[in-house]
């Protein structure tokens, strides 16, 4: 009967390891975000994805561009350091890590022709770096949310979602929203899909931020 005990103990241990695993080490997460600088407008292919590198106070000590179509990469950046992050923590002690932060400029809608991705988009894959065993979320597909008829405001909506280890979209936080365009945002959350964090090369529930900047109607301006 003891050995019986034992053995049925071990087997549990074992079993329950991937979780204990998932739970030693928490990815990090943004603390607080505003509205994004948008200083001209973007006309076409508006997706630009970063990977934000944080210390263990969660200061940003670097930021590499994962997709760059043109001309806002610096307004992306320049959004991203006003923000506040919370590190990553590894068995209760902060750690440096990595985070993706993707930022979608909508092009204006021009008469009745709403915007649609671009139909050659490649799914945007963060490098499994040498140094680190946390790779954060990639992006396998996105879409552009619709503009409210009728509307001329501009402005920005900043997510932070929570993607599990299959890739599914579990959580949305709203950072910083917009009224009347924080439906629109859920509704083109539901076109995405993710690519899931991996640590030690096995996939876990991790964050990613979106920032889906709004432009007003040409116009309007």
């Amino acid at each position: 009967m003891k050995r019986g005990l034992v053995i049925s103990f071990f087997l549990l241990i074992g079993l329950s390891r991937p979780t204990f695993a998932q739970q030693t080490y928490k990815p990090p997460e943004v603390a607080s975000a505003g509205d994004v600088y948008v200083p001209y407008q973007v006309v076409v292919d508006g997706l630009f994805v970063l990977d934000v590198f944080l210390d263990g106070d969660g200061t940003i000590e670097k930021i590499d561009a994962l997709r760059d179509p043109g001309a806002m990469i610096g307004a992306a950046r320049t959004s991203v350091r006003g923000w506040k992050f919370r590190p990553a923590s590894k068995d209760g002690k902060v750690a440096p890590s990595r985070m993706t932060v993707s930022f979608l400029y909508r092009p204006p809608n021009y008469g009745n022709a709403g915007v649609v991705p671009p139909k050659r988009f490649s799914p945007v894959f963060p490098s499994d770096q040498s140094d680190s065993h946390y790779v954060p979320v990639g992006v396998l597909k996105f879409a552009y949310p619709e503009y409210p008829v009728n509307s001329v405001a501009s402005g920005s909506v900043v997510v932070q979602v929570t993607v599990d280890g299959s890739g599914d979209l579990k959580g949305v936080d709203f950072l910083h929203g917009m009224e009347n365009f924080n439906n629109f945002v859920s509704a083109a959350l539901k076109q995405w899909r993710f690519q899931a964090a991996t640590l030690n090369g096995k996939p876990i529930t991790s964050k990613t931020v979106i920032a889906f900047a709004f432009q007003p109607p040409p116009h309007s301006g």
